[in-house]
């Protein structure tokens, strides 16, 4: 079970919080949350969107595909999207397909996640 939640902390900055096997339900707000950020986005000139993923167990391509499509939104819109609590899962998902990080995860031994 995953959940996608986007939270408006007030002002211009809010959070999407994603936990847990993101992308595997077929339910996964990835389509509604794009849609709240663009909501709140015309509510608040927004500068900033945090992605929260301190409790992420895993990321399917789908979940990619959203943070691709939130860093394009963003950067078309004029505001930064950030990764923050990035737990070492979705780090590995992350880097796996492409984005770099300042520090590269840790080689982890087969048989650990």
């Amino acid at each position: 079970m995953s959940t996608v939640e986007v939270v408006d902390r007030g002002g211009r900055e809010i959070v999407v919080f994603l936990a847990g096997e993101v992308g595997t339900d077929p339910d996964d707000a990835f389509g509604p949350a794009i849609d709240r950020v663009v909501q709140l986005e015309q509510l608040n000139a927004l500068d900033h969107v945090v992605v929260d993923m301190h409790r992420v167990t895993g990321m399917t391509d789908a979940a990619i595909e959203f943070l691709r499509a939130l860093s394009t939104r963003g950067q078309t819109s004029g505001y930064e999207v950030s990764f923050a609590a990035v737990s070492g899962p979705a780090h590995r998902a992350i880097e796996a397909n492409g984005w770099t990080f300042a520090e590269h995860s840790p080689i982890v031994p087969p048989g650990r996640v």
